[in-house]
């Protein structure tokens, strides 16, 4: 029994073996080259708002985000990127009406809320002013309701519960 069961194993292994050889006995060592096509990314120059080096002002710079379905998304990367909003600063929910006077709604996380907060009455007007302006550079809006977790953003020095309707301006003194 036990050289019947070693005979049908050995003949089994050859069966398996043989058919990963080619015909003239050799094994195939040959590759086979499996192509696969990523799509390239494409991006697209848009200008952001940042501060300057006094702090005071606000400047436009152009830089490449990702072209995609979430520019909003790409928009607060660039900002949180160039630390013109707080570290982890992250969009939760965003959306723009298709109007003819369309309303951007931007909704953040309480990194941005938390993050602020400390920075007086004029850094806040500077972060916020980073923000709306460069939304607004993008999509050219009637109005941007800023929320955070849903909620109206509320910083200490005022309660933002209505639309903002035009860029923030900053005068220097």
């Amino acid at each position: 029994m036990k050289k019947r069961t070693m005979a049908l194993f050995i003949a089994c292994t050859l069966t398996i073996t043989s058919g990963c050889m080619p015909q003239n006995g050799e094994p195939d060592n040959s590759t086979v080259d499996i192509q696969t096509t990523t799509p390239a990314t494409e991006y697209q120059k848009v200008s952001i708002y940042l501060y300057d080096e006094t702090a005071q002002n606000l400047v436009s710079k152009e830089v490449q985000i990702e072209k995609n379905d979430e520019p909003i998304v790409e928009l607060v990367q660039a900002l949180v990127t160039e630390k013109a909003l707080p570290a982890g600063t992250e969009v939760e929910q965003w959306s723009i009406s298709e109007d003819d006077a369309p309303a951007v709604t931007l909704d953040l996380n309480k990194a941005f809320a938390e993050g602020i907060l400390n920075t007086g009455s004029t850094g806040e007007t500077i972060v916020l002013g980073s923000l709306i302006n460069t939304i607004w550079d993008y999509f050219k809006p009637a109005s941007i309701t800023l929320t955070i977790d849903g909620e109206p953003l509320e910083t200490g020095h005022n309660i933002y519960d209505k639309p903002f309707t035009s860029q923030i301006s900053l005068t220097s003194e």
